[in-house]
């Protein structure tokens, strides 16, 4: 403070030194000369505007709003707003809060108009000099008195009565949750004229310029959304703006000044206090809107750039004195290197022009930019310091290529996209553990370097087979190179669950300048609106508009609401993102940079246990993430309709059977338990055993063949309890428990439902089939003259099989009732041994009894020994009584359906089923094989390399129609847009969940309207959890997302679930198909290339021509007059 002001005040009152002079913690001792420090707030004065000294001594009067002269006494104080008794509740007033805050000098008040109390506080960094840390009680004490401030200047200034709370704006708005955040981020608004680096200028140029002067290299012309969002990826990847420290929120004081105030520390600062946003980020663009193609638009635009020095290491160049002078080209070249002058483009540029640079090119190259990396130095270095020589300084050289780490099955789709939208890159593409990383040499050259997860995390040294003797190189080249970019597709996993992952470890220790992620979902509640609707579409009419349900949808989710845990570990997912991966400052500071702990700023708890606002959060996902929202983006494409309907399908009898067991069981569990206690399923000890029981509740919607539990000992153990206890069982839970055992002993008196369990079948029907094999083929053979047959689905296979094997023979149907003996002999064994596989072609692990395994391709009639490269085939004869047999039904309402659809589409459209269980996928994969429909199976047990290849069939090959995908498959990042026909067995109850599965085929490249439909058994468990889950607020969605059960009224409807009505067996055992289909016709068999001409030769016919010639029934009669025999060809029928 300047002396000609300070002098005349000394007489009268205390004066304030600048903090330069004094601690703030130490005034002068002039000041304590007159008084003691009093150990409570003194009395204020009656004078309006006085100012209030600290030691008691009266003050001398001031302006409220402070003039000049009088005001630069408060200069090393901020002023910030006023307290008034009147308004704050009784008790609450901060008494001792003040006393405490005026004795250690942290803040001082003088007596506003109407007995307000005007109140000042020292800031942080006073004369932009840090003052030392304030103990916790202070930083507390400062935070209850910020809490009930007014800061309005009419308040300030007497215009108007101060009010109870009324601080700051964001402070006291609610809670918005992080999806609520994550939707309603700013779109990305790149600002050219803001670069200061003209090469990543005129990269932005050309990303946002017109498809006809796009940038060098694409061939895909960009939407609009996607040039912006690739801008400003190169803009925050150049130029990372500088923004204020995500602790400190803009607070205006009542007079106008700005200051920061960071409300969890209770700290106080007058200058901004500012961090570089990340160099990159997360690409979150809505889910199929060309993630991928954005980043390849990227690469282009900054293709040839390098990284720069990092600033540690610009002293520590190389810089070794020449032999000689150099010429101006290697003076230059030397320079650019140094300097990171983006020369391959220029020259590349050139080059397109016709001019060459050859020469320079070499120089260049020869003079590429690096830096050493000295080694690490220890306080106390032992021999190393004096005997023992340091290590060499590393030598590190700048690569302009990008590293992209995807998911092992992702590989093809980038390299297809690279192919179709780019030209002239330089890929590597590493995928197996067994491809070699080339040179750092040889890896400069290229644009790319593709990596397979699984191979990128080889690259650290990771044991091969779980042999820990057998590691690769440690040393990787990947070291060697200072990258300019990594890119991790579906990056939501990159830091783990916990403990850094082998990944990360490995980044850590790669040169990187530019980060990436890509992933639509960061984290598993982290997701886009456009997934919350997509499950929507079937519940809204024609005449809604998208944004009027893009506002319910975010209004209803606005509050976090009851999901906080969920919310909370979405949050710790994403702080290992920030602070592992992206190394995003303050969040990722050492201890002793002063780091910001992302528990209090980003997921803070009020003392209610309900999460308080978090101002950081927004401002830290803003600065991250790049996405724009659904209404821009709907607004600049046009995807084909969406068309997302339920079916609902009449049970068959069988279908009620087996869900009536399994309410039979629940009913005897809940009577005899009397619901209470250990034994009660629904107790909360038996939470995982009766997640299991509802989920095969669920399956068996579809099909159940079979049951761990012996219905007999449930029927005998109601029974016993039944009549022990009758007394003081409730009327109704013996009518439940009458019920269920009558529904029980149906299923023991079927003869056809202990076929299916005992050899866990499911039915089929086929009419005319061959009578002398009627019996051998029938799952019950006391029906064996009933028409139409039924056979199990593995049986009727297995009979196509031996037909179509036998189609070069004149008899095909000779020898089939023996081979019906020995299949039924082989499934009736398949439960008591393990199911035969190959670990390269299961499509599922069965690890109990009971559970299926199928081939996740259809069985191929082909020998392989042979060659069929001319593709004969030899068919069923069109006069053969085999013709007439007819595939008419199956016992299961959902595999009618599916196959029906799939027969009347197949030829037009490609189509995708997605299934939640193993055996469901066996039973559709069985009966697809009996439609001879060309599929695939998509199953996480699948080695990677074989779903890459079923994808890529899937994508390019005309004859693979159908793709079974395991539904936990179906929200990584795959592109399935060739499909448009997508169908799911069973309901699903997270909304997010069907929506991922749906956007596989809803997304840019689609070309056709996407027809979706979920199978739903009327009346049953599945329509009432169907309907229970639309009427679901969302905060109550939020609260039971991960399973049915934590909702209270659905845990009450399955306690509740009524018996479903039993029809006649022969009635309604059979959902017929709405167009039967030839059953012995559906195959071919092919014919070896070494056999064509000898098939062709009438001389190869070893049975007399006159046989062609007899009538069919005399053949028929011959037939059944031999001995039934197996053919040699029998062994390769039991497969399952």
């Amino acid at each position: 403070m300047h002396s000609s002001v300070t002098e005349p005040l000394l007489s009268e009152t205390w004066r304030i030194h600048e903090v330069g002079d004094s601690l703030p913690g130490t005034w002068p001792s002039s000041l304590h000369s007159t008084a003691e420090v009093s150990s409570g707030p003194p009395e204020p004065s009656t004078n309006a505007g006085s100012l209030h000294n600290p030691n008691g001594a009266q003050s001398l009067p001031v302006e409220a709003s402070g003039h000049d002269g009088v005001s630069t006494q408060f200069d090393p104080y901020v002023p910030v707003g006023v307290l008034s008794k009147r308004t704050i509740p009784e008790g609450k007033y901060p008494e001792s809060e003040i006393a405490l805050l005026e004795k250690h000098r942290r803040i001082c008040t003088s007596i506003g108009h109407g007995s307000s109390v005007l109140v000042y506080i020292l800031p942080d960094d006073v004369n932009r000099k840090s003052i030392p840390p304030s103990s916790n009680k202070l930083r507390n004490a400062l935070k209850v008195v910020m809490s009930m401030i007014d800061p309005s200047p009419e308040t300030w200034e007497g215009r108007s009565p101060a009010h109870a709370r009324a601080a700051k704006e964001s402070d006291v708005s609610e809670d918005e949750s992080l999806w609520y955040i994550f939707n309603t981020l700013q779109n990305p608004d790149p600002q050219v004229e803001a670069m200061k680096d003209s090469y990543s200028r005129q990269a932005m140029e050309e990303l946002l310029s017109s498809p006809e002067h796009s940038v060098s290299g694409l061939k895909t012309a960009l939407y609009p959304f996607q040039r912006r969002s690739a801008a400003i990826m190169v803009q925050r990847e150049a130029q990372p703006a500088q923004v204020l420290d995500p602790r400190l929120q803009t607070w205006k004081s009542p007079t106008g000044q700005e200051y920061y105030y960071d409300k969890e520390e209770g700290s106080i600062v007058r200058e901004k206090r500012l961090y570089s946003e990340a160099c990159g980020g997360i690409l979150s663009e809505i889910m199929g809107c060309g993630k991928t193609l954005i980043c390849l638009a990227v690469i282009l635009a900054t293709r040839g750039h390098f990284p720069k020095i990092p600033i540690k290491y610009q002293a520590t160049g190389i810089h070794s004195a020449r032999e000689k002078t150099g010429t101006l080209m290697e003076m230059a070249a030397a320079a650019a290197g140094r300097l990171s002058v983006p020369w391959k483009s220029y020259f590349h540029a050139r080059r397109e022009q016709g001019k060459w640079y050859d020469r320079c090119v070499k120089a260049c190259e020869f003079h590429c930019g690096s830096y050493e990396i000295p080694p690490h130095q220890t306080k106390y270095q032992g021999r190393h310091s004096t005997s023992y020589p340091r290590p060499p300084a590393k030598r590190i050289r700048l690569c302009s290529g990008t590293l992209i780490v995807v998911p092992p099955n992702l590989v093809n789709h980038w390299e297809r996209q690279i192919a179709q939208h780019t030209e002239g890159l330089k890929v590597l593409v590493l995928r197996q553990g067994s491809d070699v990383t080339p040179s750092a040499d040889q890896l400069l050259d290229y644009d790319i370097v593709l990596f397979s997860k699984t191979r990128f995390e080889r690259e650290a040294g990771e044991p091969t087979n779980n042999r820990r003797d057998r590691l690769v190189q440690v040393n990787s080249p990947l070291t060697r190179l200072h990258w300019l970019r990594v890119i991790v597709d579906e990056g939501h996993n990159v830091a783990g669950h916990g403990s850094k992952t082998n990944m990360v470890h490995l980044l850590n220790n790669l040169h990187l300048e530019r980060r990436w992620i890509i992933s639509g979902t960061p984290s598993s509640g982290l997701y886009g609106v456009e997934v919350s609707l997509a499950s929507q579409e079937a519940n809204t009419s024609d005449t809604e508009s998208t944004e009027d349900m893009v506002a319910a949808a975010l209004q209803g989710r606005k509050k976090t609401g009851n999901a906080v845990d969920n919310e909370m570990n979405d949050l710790a997912r994403l702080r290992r993102i920030v602070i592992e991966f992206l190394d995003l400052k303050p969040w990722s500071n050492s201890r002793a940079e002063d780091p910001a702990d992302w528990t209090t700023y980003i997921k803070p708890i009020g003392k209610d246990g309900k999460r308080r606002k978090a101002p950081s959060l927004r401002a830290t996902l803003q600065s991250l993430i790049v996405r724009h929202r659904l209404d821009v983006v709907e607004a600049e494409i046009t995807l084909p309709k969406l068309h997302n309907r339920v079916v609902f399908l009449e049970p068959t009898f069988y279908d009620r059977m087996s869900i009536n067991l399994f309410l039979f069981g629940l009913a005897v569990n809940s009577i005899t338990s009397e619901r209470q206690g250990p034994d009660y399923m629904f107790d909360q000890s038996n939470r995982k055993h009766l997640n299991q029981t509802i989920n095969n509740l669920r399956q068996a919607g579809f099909w159940w063949a079979g049951s761990d539990v012996d219905v007999q000992d449930t029927v005998d153990h109601a029974l016993k309890y039944m009549n022990a206890n009758r007394e003081k069982i409730a009327p109704a839970d013996i009518n439940q428990l009458n019920h269920g055992i009558q529904i029980a002993r149906k299923a023991i008196d079927s003869q056809s439902w202990h076929g299916f369990k005992d050899l866990h079948e499911l039915g089929v029907f086929v009419e005319q089939f061959p009578d002398h094999a009627r019996g051998l083929w029938a799952l019950d053979s006391a029906n064996a003259q009933v028409e139409p047959l039924m056979l199990g689905i593995t049986q009727a296979r297995h009979a196509q099989q031996f037909i179509t094997q036998h189609l070069r023979a004149y008899d095909p149907a000779e020898g089939l009732a023996g081979a019906g003996i020995k299949v039924r002999r082989e499934l009736a064994q398949r439960d008591q041994h393990s199911a035969p596989r190959r670990a390269s072609e299961s499509a599922s692990a069965p690890s109990s009894k009971g559970q299926l395994v199928h081939s996740p391709k259809p069985h191929s009639n082909k020998s392989p020994k042979k060659t069929f490269q001319k593709n004969h085939y030899r068919s069923l004869p069109a006069d053969s009584p085999l013709k007439q047999t007819q595939f008419v039904a199956t016992a299961s309402a959902k595999l009618t359906y599916l196959l029906d659809q799939v027969l009347e589409h197949h030829t037009a459209e490609k189509i995708i089923i997605f299934y939640d269980n193993n055996n469901s996928a066996f039973w559709i994969a069985e009966g697809l094989e009996l439609l001879g429909i060309e599929f695939r199976i998509y199953a996480s047990t699948l080695k990677p390399e074989l779903r890459t290849e079923y994808l890529k069939l899937f994508h390019e090959s005309e004859k693979v129609r159908v793709l079974l995908m395991d539904l936990r498959q179906a929200s990584h990042g795959l592109h399935l847009a060739q499909a448009s026909r997508v169908f799911i067995v069973n309901p699903i109850w997270q909304p997010n969940v069907e929506s991922q599965a749906i956007k596989r085929a809803h997304r840019i490249g689609q070309t056709r309207p996407v027809y979706v439909e979920t199978l739903v058994l009327r009346d049953t468990l599945e329509d009432r959890m169907l309907r229970r889950r639309k009427e679901m607020s969302q905060a109550e969605m939020q609260q039971a997302e991960k399973s049915l059960l934590d909702d209270t009224t659905m845990s009450d409807i399955i306690q509740k679930e009524p018996f479903l009505v039993m029809p006649d067996e022969l009635g309604a055992g059979a959902a017929m198909l709405s167009h039967p289909t030839g059953f012995f016709d559906r195959h071919r068999l092919p014919i070896p290339d070494d056999e064509v001409v000898s098939a062709r030769s009438p001389s190869c016919r070893k049975t007399p021509a006159f046989w062609d010639r007899m009538p069919t029934t005399s053949r028929l009669l011959m037939r059944r007059l031999r001995r039934p025999r197996l053919s040699d060809r029998g062994s390769a029928l039991g497969r399952v």
